[in-house]
Parts: structure tokens; C-alpha cells; sequence
């Protein structure tokens, strides 16, 4: 059983799905221990995408519990690969930094004592690199247990079971262990993992698990101006602390030091037994590296730069379609014959598409920008709580009439008194018609429209004053009548300003499928390592939820406000589609398309 931390761990996991009490789930919230270490309470729970995966600690204040009143009817995870070796450049590091020591004479003290008999850890390189560790392979499998178990209702023993994945080895190796540990013995048979090759044809165009291969534009920054001041300003007393404990001529520099706190999580990982590296530092210095990460996400392809942060919007707004149809929705399998979609909806991709795809969510819409200089107070864009190894952006359908009802009953109440109050203010002889009392009850929009406006400006009239007939004559005697503060404008920040900006205007771009009536009591939760994260403009339903059909419409508004990121991304391909034609995701319901392959787990 994992042991789990005050500091940075949600608690168990408790979701149910078919009743309001609490559930104990035998599966732990997390895959692995993470231990302590000689110098730090939780050295592998700072390190950003190079930790192994672990529960993502409540930020928000919401419990992960399905709502009161509500059912999970259907979901949809966007899951990074699992635990894994290193790639050849790291590997390159890894190597380099062996033989800088191999070739000196030294005498290392206390935790650096150990460098005297390191070497990497990998035994068979030409094997292992790139590839998923047994770590990975557990962390999946492990959570192919966990959804099984935390959605019973949604998946019944012994159906065909699909999941989808980015064609890139480790990616594919995930989705497999996730089908035996989901399936069991009858993953073989009754399973496949779908691939997706994101540079097999134009048509995969946003229309992939990877985007941004087709975008000959996209640009990751790395972090770019910031992450390189905060590693100048941080780094430097670590190295030169480090260094005090050696004798001879073997002396660290800066961007050895900085690949310490990658080794502690990748040795760990592949070892299965904590890295000595993780006993050089504090957890406030691995907290300073984890900051250096969030820079590295929020100004590389995170919501800090504009195109790379964009890259998942299609694939997303495709996705809230399909949640918005609810279950049943029937697909073309390759052979031309119908199915229909899980309910749990399953895709795996990389780092990269769980960053871009946590920035499309809207979840961090009024995150403060990061600065460069010091780690912010309470910020919670911290890319070690969502782009672990298997980091997690989890979409729930919740359906919520029980709680949509006392929902209800609140608003109601909220908006009488609110009427009450605005009624107070109302100018002496006005009439309470079907105007003025729909503007009693929208008093903040009309504090802002009402003092700018007069029958003769010919601004449009917006949704709040739909009661006045369209006459603007009514509209304004009906501002005249509510005594209203004239609008000021808002403080501007005094946070850090982006590195990377682009404007351009608007095009026509694809929605979502048009939602039914029934989604009136239908919401939609976010889930980022099992953390609930809100909307922040969109948080008024059962567990800070969002209506399905306002999801929807909020993500059309993001796709519109994107612009054309085929003109954006400058493809010039023979057979690429227009933005008007992006699938997004039509993958999940056409497995005919170049590119599209089958795998059995």
C-alpha cells in the first residue's frame, strides 16, 4: 500500500458512480511508494514529467467523490505514457557525465560520496532506451484495475474493449499493459489498441494524437527567456553546496546539477529502489526544479505561447462532441462494419499533448503568467500534479437531476434576493415590466452595459435585455430606472508578460455536435491526476462542475477565438484540409484512415 503524504497527495480515492456514499476502493491511489530519502520527505514528487505518477494533490478544495446527487455516465482520458528509460540524448547525458567522472581525481564527503561507484543504470541500452520500464508497464496495468473498478457500470465482462494510441513504442506499450490489466485474461481476444500515425497522410492534420507533427510552425520554447533566468538565479548555490563536499579536480557545473534531480527519478523508476541522487537535495531545492519545469511547460507549450498551447483544441473540441452525444454513439470499425464507442473513452499520447491538452481545458484561463525571478504563492500550474509519467486529463459526463433540482432550488432563492436587493435601488415611479424585471436579474452584466448606453448609440442589444421587445427605446428607459455605478476598468497585472505573443483575427472553425435538450442536467468535470480542476468561468454545477452544453459552447468560443491554425501552423502539404474541415478526432469513430493500424495487447 502506498504511504500517502500530507503535503502532497489528495487522500484515497474515493469516486462512485451509482451511489452518494462514499466508496473504499481496494485499488491504492498510487502505483509505487515514494519514499523519502536522506535529505528530502518526497524527492520524487518535485521532478515535473520526470516523476513517476502519483495521486495529484486537491488544490482546488473539491473532493474527487462523484457529486451528491449525480451518476458518471460516460469518460474520457488523455493519458501520457508510462514510467520509462531514456531517450538517446539523455542517455548522451547520462554517459557524458560518467565519464567526466571516470576521468577525474577526487574525493567526494557525505551525499556525494556515492559517486565513486556510480555508473548509469541501464543494462542492455540498445534495448532499453526509449522504451517503456517496468515501472510504466505497472503504472498502466495498475490503472487498467483502477478504472475497471471505479466504473463498473460502464464496461461489462466480456465486451470488446478499443483504446487509442499515438503510434510511438512506449505510448503503444502503455495502451497494452491498461488493456491486460482492464481485461485480464481476455485482453487478447476481445482487445486492441487502435494506433494513430500522425505523419501518415494531410488527412491527419489535426485529426491525430500528435498534432503538432503536421505543424511545420509549432515550436516547443522550452521555457525560453524564463526558464533560463530562474536556472541562473537558482542553480548556482545548489552547485556550489554540492561542490564543497568534493576534494580534487572533479567540480560540477550548473547544467550537471541540473540533470541530478532527472537522474533521482529516472534511476528510481527503472531500479525500483530510490536513487542515491535523491538524497543530494532538499525539498525545497527539488521544489526550485520544479518551478524551473513549470517554466519549462508554461512557456514552452503551455498556455504561457500562443500557437504550441493551441495544438490540442481540435482534438478536444472533437472530444467534448462526442461526450456531448452521450453513449451509443456508433463508429465505422476498418473492415467498414458498425460499432459503437466505449464509454470509457481511451486515448494515450506524450508529454507534450497532455500539456497542450491541460491548456485547451480552460482550466488555467485565470492563472496568473509565471514570473522568472521567485516561485509565485499559491500558483497551481505545476506540471508535476498533471505531466508525470502517466499524467491524466480525465473529462467526466456526470448526469445530475437529483442535484440539479436543489441546484435549482438554490439559484432560485440566490436570484430573489438578489432581485430583493436590486429592487431597493430601482429609481421611484419606474414599472416592473418583463424588461426591467429580466435586468433586475442580470444586475452585473447591466452595471457595465447600462451606464454606456442610450437609445441612440445603436449598439447591439445583448441576451439580458431579450424581454425588451428589441425596442432600444425600452432598453434605455429601463437603464434609466436602475441606479447603477458607472463601469471602471480593470487593474491591469503586474505578473510576468509572455515571451511569445500572436494576434490575428478570427475564422469560421468547427463546433462541437449541437447538444440535446436532455443535457439540461448533464455536466462535465475535469480530472488532472485524479484532482478535480474547475473551470474557472464555468463552475456552477454539482462539485464546481460545468454544464455540458456551456462546456461545448466555451470550447467553440476557444476555437473561434484561435483562428485558422492551418494559416497559423503555414501548411502547405498537397491534400491538407482547410480549418473548416479538421476532424479534430475523427479517429475515435473512423478507423478506416490512413495511418489508423491494430494492435493486440
Amino acid at each position: 500500500m502506498a504511504v500517502l503524504s500530507s503535503l502532497k497527495f489528495a487522500g484515497v480515492l474515493a469516486l462512485a458512480t451509482t451511489t452518494v456514499q462514499a466508496q473504499v476502493f481496494l485499488a491504492p491511489p498510487n502505483d509505487i511508494l515514494l519514499p523519502a530519502s536522506d535529505s528530502a520527505k518526497e524527492p520524487l514528487q518535485w521532478l515535473a514529467a520526470n516523476s513517476p505518477y502519483f495521486a495529484g494533490p486537491d488544490v482546488n478544495g473539491i473532493s474527487n467523490e462523484v457529486p451528491e446527487g449525480c451518476t458518471v455516465e460516460q469518460v474520457a482520458y488523455s493519458t501520457r505514457h508510462g514510467s520509462r528509460y531514456p531517450d538517446t540524448g539523455a542517455y548522451a547525458e547520462w554517459t557524458a557525465l560518467y565519464a567526466k567522472v571516470q576521468a577525474a581525481t577526487f574525493q567526494a564527503t557525505g551525499s556525494m560520496a556515492f559517486f565513486h561507484t556510480w555508473k548509469p543504470v541501464l543494462t542492455n541500452p540498445a534495448a532499453q532506451i526509449a522504451q517503456e520500464s517496468t515501472t510504466g508497464y505497472k503504472e498502466a496495468h495498475d490503472m487498467g484495475y483502477q478504472l475497471r473498478t471505479r466504473y463498473p457500470n460502464l464496461y461489462s465482462y466480456g465486451e470488446p474493449f478499443i483504446v487509442w494510441a499515438n503510434l510511438y513504442a512506449r505510448v503503444v506499450q502503455t495502451a497494452q499493459s491498461f488493456m491486460r490489466g482492464f481485461m485480464g485474461h481476455l485482453a487478447t481476444d476481445s482487445g486492441r489498441v487502435i494506433t494513430v500515425n500522425a505523419t501518415a497522410s494531410p488527412d491527419a492534420l489535426f485529426n491525430s494524437l500528435s498534432p503538432s507533427n503536421l505543424c511545420p510552425n509549432f515550436v516547443d520554447g522550452n521555457g525560453g527567456d524564463y526558464m533560463t533566468t530562474y536556472k541562473s538565479s537558482f542553480l548556482p548555490p545548489i552547485t556550489a553546496r554540492l561542490n564543497a563536499m568534493i576534494t580534487g579536480d572533479l567540480k560540477f557545473t550548473d547544467s550537471d546539477v541540473f540533470i541530478f534531480p532527472y537522474l533521482c527519478g529516472f534511476e528510481s523508476q527503472i531500479t525500483g529502489v530510490l536513487s542515491p541522487f535523491c538524497s543530494i537535495f532538499t525539498d525545497a531545492e527539488l521544489k526550485q526544479y520544479e518551478y524551473a519545469q513549470d517554466l519549462r511547460y508554461y512557456y514552452g507549450i503551455g498556455p504561457g505561447v500562443d500557437l504550441a498551447s493551441k495544438m490540442m483544441l481540435p482534438y478536444l473540441n472533437s472530444l467534448v462532441g462526442l461526450l456531448a452525444q452521450g453513449a451509443g454513439v456508433n463508429g465505422t470499425s476498418a473492415t467498414g462494419e458498425s460499432f459503437t464507442l466505449p464509454k470509457i473513452i481511451m486515448a494515450f499520447i506524450n508529454d507534450g499533448q497532455t500539456t497542450e491538452l491541460g491548456a485547451a481545458t480552460g482550466v488555467w484561463d485565470d492563472h496568473p503568467a509565471l514570473g522568472a525571478t521567485e516561485i509565485p504563492a499559491e500558483y497551481k500550474y505545476i506540471a508535476s500534479h498533471f505531466v508525470s509519467m502517466r499524467g491524466t486529463v480525465a473529462l467526466e459526463r456526470l448526469s445530475c437531476p437529483a442535484a440539479s433540482s436543489k441546484s435549482k432550488a438554490r439559484a432560485a432563492a440566490a436570484e430573489a434576493v438578489q432581485e430583493k436587493r436590486a429592487t431597493e435601488t430601482i429609481a421611484p415611479n419606474c414599472a416592473h415590466d418583463n424588461c426591467l424585471r429580466q435586468m433586475i436579474g442580470a444586475s452585473a452584466q447591466v452595471a457595465q452595459f447600462c451606464p454606456t448606453y442610450t437609445a441612440t448609440t445603436g449598439l447591439a442589444l445583448p441576451t439580458f435585455v431579450a424581454n425588451c421587445g428589441g425596442l432600444a427605446s425600452r432598453v434605455s428607459s429601463a437603464c434609466s430606472c436602475l441606479v447603477t455605478p458607472t463601469a471602471t476598468a480593470a487593474p491591469t497585472s503586474s505578473t510576468a508578460t509572455t515571451l511569445v505573443t500572436s494576434t490575428s483575427s478570427s475564422v469560421s472553425t468547427p463546433t462541437s455536435t449541437p447538444t440535446p435538450d436532455t443535457n439540461k442536467d448533464i455536466y462535465i468535470r475535469i480530472l488532472l491526476n485524479d484532482a478535480v480542476y474547475p473551470v474557472p468561468s464555468c463552475q456552477d454545477g454539482p462539485g464546481r462542475s460545468c454544464g455540458m452544453n456551456e462546456y461545448v459552447a466555451f470550447i467553440a468560443k476557444k476555437m473561434d477565438e484561435a483562428g485558422d491554425l492551418v494559416a497559423k501552423c503555414n501548411v502547405t502539404a498537397a491534400g491538407s484540409p482547410s480549418m473548416e474541415d479538421v476532424k479534430g478526432a475523427g479517429f475515435f469513430t473512423d478507423l478506416r484512415g490512413v495511418g489508423i493500424g491494430s494492435v493486440v495487447p
